[in-house]
């Protein structure tokens, strides 16, 4: 059984919101996927553009990824195929309508996807919205920043420390829609009783530190809580950019889903 909340917002600085979200599981389930076989389903997407470009590049994104519950043959060995295939068809569609319509010129984002399929956890992710997991009482960033800023620190050019304070951190080394070469960070690992995977857009950890982000989370029994409380805290840490986040706790390895 997983336990799962969820909450966005726009935060307390930009005039509309252009994250996305996107969950399928077995008590959500409106078009009847066979969950069963195919898992539960969690994405979060940071759109970017003018004209509201943005919020339709994530939500166009976003709802793509339900084409996930449509692939045939999924097994261990298909998965990262299904997965990645996913990906460049949505970085293609979303790529050809910035280029159709003026308006969209320049849309683009984030993707990053959790997928809890029978024992185990999978991650599919471009751009700079986080994965963090947090297990036996300590919390690790699972995903890479697809960011100029990080590959400089993966160069040695820059601290991580350096990196956090950076202006430009934010500055996307790749993301869908921008060009047609995608490189898909994937990860996948056994899950265990008690994780806590953690997705968020940059809204949350660009006002919180980890530190924090953990311990908000680590004081809080019930997911729900936990999820107002970041957004408390981090608009009033400024709220300088829209915040989305998704909680998923794994309870026990098979069973059911509840939203807490």
């Amino acid at each position: 059984m997983i336990q799962y909340a969820y909450q966005t917002d726009k935060g307390s600085i930009p005039f509309h919101n252009e994250d996305a979200f996107i969950y399928r599981t077995h008590n959500h389930n409106p078009e009847g996927f066979d969950i069963e076989s195919y898992g539960s389903l969690f994405t979060v997407a940071d759109g970017m553009g003018g004209h509201c470009a943005g919020e339709i590049a994530s939500n166009m994104s976003c709802q793509a990824m339900l084409n996930y519950y449509k692939r045939t043959d999924l097994s261990q060995e298909t998965m990262w195929d299904h997965l990645k295939g996913l990906y460049y068809q949505i970085n293609e569609n979303v790529l050809f309508q910035s280029m159709k319509i003026n308006d969209f010129n320049g849309m683009g984002t984030t993707l990053t996807t959790l997928i809890i399929r029978k024992n185990k956890a999978w991650i599919a992710h471009v751009g700079d919205t986080r994965v963090y997991l947090i297990r036996k009482h300590e919390m690790h960033q699972i995903t890479q920043d697809h960011t100029e800023v990080q590959k400089m620190v993966e160069q040695g050019l820059f601290t991580q420390e350096e990196a956090n304070r950076c202006p430009s951190r934010n500055i996307l080394s790749q993301a869908i829609g921008v060009d047609n070469r995608l490189r898909v960070f994937t990860w996948a690992e056994l899950i265990q009783p008690d994780d806590i995977f953690l997705l968020c857009s940059d809204g949350l950890y660009d006002m919180l530190s980890n530190d924090q982000i953990f311990s908000i989370i680590q004081s809080n029994a019930k997911l729900q809580g936990a999820c107002r409380k970041l957004i408390d805290k981090a608009k009033l840490a400024g709220g300088a950019d829209n915040i989305t986040i998704i909680l998923v706790r794994v309870k026990e390895i098979l069973g059911g889903i509840t939203n807490v």
